[in-house]
């Protein structure tokens, strides 16, 4: 994609696209702007590429690691943490946090509605835009407006529904909100209808990565049937996302030959941490978080180096290369005792601890993004010495945010087959166990795969003993549950995976006891908040509230009314 031009269009188009202090109170867009602005297909363009520009802004990629990542036992606050920030982390959300608006994305639904409202139009006037380049910008607008409705239910659960853009004042976006299931639903039909349209590979290498392309749409529906608990069609669509990387890898080997970076683990594709003759290990981590968009990348929002739009949300809330703790910190469970071999979560030969985190000051940076190249000897007995050399970024070059990444796609198959085993677990039927057993094996295969290329294992004893989790599918789900987290640290995952665990639990107990480890103080309190399944989604804000008088609030955040007697 040429970032230039969409970052210069979208500042064009600002008028068009220009929204009041809420999404319902939209500014219809004018019709003689209208009238002169949409007469070709660069028109069209000009307002998807504004789509992801938004996407890209602070305050969504905030949100979508805010929401993803900030309550889960992942993250403690850090240093001169802000007031909304840090009542996050305690669990303490109130209506007025400002962290609770949802305008950014609906900013982006409103863009990608406007796209697929008028690009027929457009087809239809300019002869140079084909119907096949309109299908295919359709695609893209329809997945990323999903993507955003996928990022607001599994935040607030149930949200006003809206599939038409701004355009007119008679329009009435007042409207109340649409239950989860019915909106997960509709999102999963839309893409089903339109997967084929999105381009299968772009020209430009880079916008592989950086815009929709069918693999992404796969990644996605993958995702979301896996919160619907269709366990077939998110294997399905999974499949297709390996079987895509298998082409790339066997592409990419016949032209590289021994210099290849990667290798199969388990059969599947994955760069290597280290390389056969070094005593280093890093390169995953240099391919997929220093340089980006790289061969596991799905889908991820993109910066220019020096451009003026910045991925501001890592250096303020996570670590940066002058300040190693930023608002946010990670749990001390994740760090200490990996080195002396006493950690519950890392091994010490496991180099993603070392990658996502820093010691400073009794407190855990979280530096996962910051450093441009990192190597460190995984032969080493002591923390001080494991870490070699790190480079990190200068000012003008900036982290991409990764939505999804191939690691995270196979992860989820491995929890599909798992869940799937689950109607099997209780029978006596041998036919029934045989088919419980396969699907573990299958299952635990991924997850080793994923683990061996990080401790560095393969062609090794693995880390992983299938004798210790194949005694139930909790185990098993546990296994996979903690090789996500390992995975995808500080990524905006964790969660989203403990909800969707306590979904299908239908209580939220075992998530308590993932959480309750980073609380020193208020357990009592927490726990009994959590119970409530309710309150595992955030409150909709004060603000929407007073503008849009048909929303309810999520009850959890409903406070009882005292009436004093003397009124």
């Amino acid at each position: 994609m040429n970032k230039i031009k969409y970052i210069v269009c979208t500042a064009c188009l600002g008028i068009l696209l220009a929204s009041c202090n809420d999404f319902l109170t939209l500014i219809p867009l004018n019709d003689v702007v209208l009238e002169n602005f949409w007469t070709e297909k660069a028109d069209v363009e000009s307002v998807l590429f504004g789509a992801y520009a938004q996407l890209e802004s602070s305050d969504c990629i905030t949100r979508m690691s805010m929401w993803g990542e900030m309550r889960s036992d992942n993250i403690v606050a850090g240093t001169s943490t802000g007031n909304d920030i840090l009542q996050i982390t305690r669990d303490n959300i109130l209506e007025t946090n400002s962290l609770t608006s949802w305008l950014c994305f609906y900013d982006v639904i409103n863009r990608c509605n406007t796209v697929l409202y008028f690009a027929p139009e457009v087809q239809k006037i300019d002869p140079n835009y084909t119907e096949e380049e309109m299908k295919a910008n359709m695609a893209e607008a329809i997945a990323l407006r999903s993507l955003c409705y996928f990022y607001l239910i599994r935040a607030y659960h149930d949200v006003p529904y809206v599939t038409r853009p701004s355009i007119d004042d008679t329009e009435d976006f007042v409207i109340p909100v649409t239950k989860f299931d019915v909106i997960l639903q509709n999102i999963i039909d839309d893409l089903e209808v339109i997967k084929e349209d999105a381009v299968n590979k772009h020209a430009k290498n880079e916008e592989n990565t950086s815009r929709i392309t069918r693999v992404a749409i796969y990644s996605m529906l993958a995702d979301m049937y896996l919160w619907q608990g269709d366990w077939d069609n998110c294997i399905l669509n999974c499949d297709k996302v390996l079987d895509r990387k298998i082409l790339e890898y066997e592409e990419i080997k016949l032209k590289e030959g021994p210099d290849c970076l990667i290798k199969l683990y388990k059969g599947i594709p994955l760069i290597q941490s280290m390389t056969e003759n070094s005593r280093y290990a890093g390169i995953s981590y240099n391919e997929i978080f220093g340089l980006g968009n790289s061969f596991e990348s799905i889908f991820e929002l993109a910066f220019m180096d020096g451009q003026s739009v910045s991925n501001s949300f890592i250096n303020t809330y996570y670590g940066s290369r002058n300040t190693q703790v930023g608002q946010l910190a990670a749990n001390s469970e994740l760090f200490i005792g990996v080195a002396g071999g006493t950690n519950k979560l890392f091994t010490k030969t496991d180099g993603r601890y070392l990658e996502s985190m820093r010691e400073s000051s009794s407190q855990y940076g979280i530096v996962k993004y910051i450093p441009l190249k990192t190597e460190y000897n995984l032969l080493t007995s002591t923390a001080s010495t494991i870490r070699a050399t790190i480079t990190d970024r200068s000012d003008r070059q900036i982290p991409n945010w990764i939505v999804y990444r191939f690691t995270d796609v196979v992860l989820m198959k491995a929890e599909a087959k798992i869940m799937k085993a689950k109607v099997y677990e209780n029978s006596i039927s041998a036919d029934s166990s045989a088919i419980k057993n396969r699907l573990f094996e299958d299952a635990f295969e991924i997850v080793v795969a994923v683990n061996n290329r990080s401790t560095n294992k393969e062609g090794t004893a693995d880390t992983l003993k299938y004798s210790t989790y194949s005694t139930s599918v909790k185990t098993m789900e546990e296994l996979v549950l903690d090789e996500r987290r390992r995975e995808l640290l500080f990524e905006g995952k964790r969660w989203f995976d403990l909800v969707r665990m306590a979904r299908r639990d239908g209580d939220s107990k075992r998530l308590v006891q993932y959480v309750i480890t980073k609380y020193t103080e208020n357990v009592s309190a927490v726990r009994i908040k959590l119970a409530d399944m309710n309150s595992l989604y955030f409150p909709i804000s004060k603000d929407e509230l007073r503008i849009n008088t048909k929303l309810k609030q999520n009850p959890a955040y409903v406070e009882d009314d005292y009436i004093s007697k003397s009124q």
